[in-house]
């Protein structure tokens, strides 16, 4: 039976990636925070899948899930690694709160680079795969919106480094972009959003209120948007089967086109698409990359 560990199970793609290789006769160990979340998915699951309770910013949890995980693969190791969860943050930079700075990066890139660390040995007997989440919106300059790109920008360069450092040990590191997906974080963007704005002291709302206002039209459009989750599931599984498996995967023609664009294009192309779809609320398909998860 493969084997296989994904991060942010208790929602959205995380969730449907786990009851998917689940019914397709994976071992999964799905990381959630909440006990709640653990019974909930494994009455879900039809086969042995097994909820483990921990945080990906803190190491030593993600430690100790390793060690308890660690047992039951035994000397099979383990498959697959899908760091999966991840967390957005909004806000201009000059009154940003440390938690807004902080929350993006710790969850998609740290949380990433913690898993990395705790299951790489339980990879290195299985020769497995890891598969690292990233987002197009680290292809624009979307203001009010930095450091979920920044972390997904460093997540794609940290990728490289460490395929570089492991393909010694037959362990291969993918990287996916899932584009704008129907998710925790797509639902929930105007609660996040208003939550982020009531930070902001009266000084920032006063210099920064314009763009301020078409980033809450951008976030609305976003709410309910978006692929299935399980398409998501579905790239990650040919990603952890392809036999040959790709360095970046692709997921819809969204994320293909943002991508191709990104890399073509000229700057000023680039920011002309991030004016377009900051003043159309986010309407241009060609933005889907940017609000992923």
């Amino acid at each position: 039976m493969k084997t296989v560990v994904i991060t942010g199970c208790s929602a959205g793609v995380g969730r449907a990636t786990a009851l998917l290789l689940d019914r397709v006769g994976w071992q999964v160990f799905a990381i959630v925070r909440r006990q709640k979340d653990a019974y909930d998915l494994e009455s879900a699951a039809i086969g042995p899948l097994k909820a483990v309770l921990a945080d990906v910013t803190d190491r030593e949890q993600l430690f100790a899930a390793a060690a308890a995980i660690s047992k039951e693969c035994g000397e099979h190791g383990l498959d697959g690694l899908i760091c999966n969860a991840g967390a957005g943050g909004a806000g201009p930079l000059e009154f940003a709160p440390v938690d807004e700075l902080t929350k993006p990066i710790d969850s998609s890139l740290y949380g990433s680079i913690f898993s990395a660390q705790a299951f790489l040995p339980l990879l290195r007997k299985a020769k497995g795969r890891i598969i690292n989440v990233t987002s197009g919106s680290n292809l624009l300059n979307m203001p009010l919106a930095s450091t979920y790109p920044a972390a997904k920008y460093a997540l794609e360069l940290i990728s490289r480094q460490l395929q570089a450092e492991v393909r010694q040990f037959g362990v291969s590191v993918i990287v996916v972009d899932p584009g704008r997906v129907k998710s925790r974080m797509t639902m929930s963007a105007k609660e996040q959003n208003d939550q982020a704005r009531a930070k902001l002291p009266p000084e920032a709302i006063e210099l920064y209120g314009d763009m301020l206002g078409k980033l809450d039209r951008l976030v609305g459009s976003v709410v309910g948007s978006g692929k299935d989750p399980e398409i998501v599931a579905q790239a990650y599984l040919t990603a952890l089967t392809d036999r040959k498996p790709k360095a970046f995967y692709n997921v819809g023609t969204d994320t293909k086109v943002l991508r191709v664009i990104g890399r073509w294009a000229p700057r000023w192309v680039l920011d002309t698409m991030t004016t377009r779809i900051l003043e159309r609320g986010g309407k241009d398909n060609t933005s889907d990359s940017a609000t992923r998860r």
